[in-house]
């Protein structure tokens, strides 16, 4: 059996928030059926360099490494 344990995988949305001292980023994203998530808000980690250029509002394409039922955006791409 798989596990969805450190893949990196690719999805889009449209950033909601960013929090740069938390080291977070919000985006409402389209479904990933790789972590079984259906499309929704949610919050992700994310270094103060990756989210440097992006804001609520901005329709993004994003890498995103899954772990433990959580996820880390890794790269992000204003739309």
């Amino acid at each position: 059996m798989a596990s969805a344990h450190g893949i990196a995988i690719q999805s889009s949305g449209t950033v909601t928030a960013v929090d740069q001292a938390a080291g977070t980023v919000t985006i409402d994203h389209a479904p990933i059926p790789e972590a079984n998530w259906p499309a929704m808000v949610m919050g992700f980690k994310a270094s103060p360099a990756v989210t440097q250029g992006v804001a609520a509002g901005d329709k993004v394409s994003f890498d995103l490494k899954l772990e433990n039922g959580g996820g880390e955006v890794t790269a992000i791409r204003k739309q």
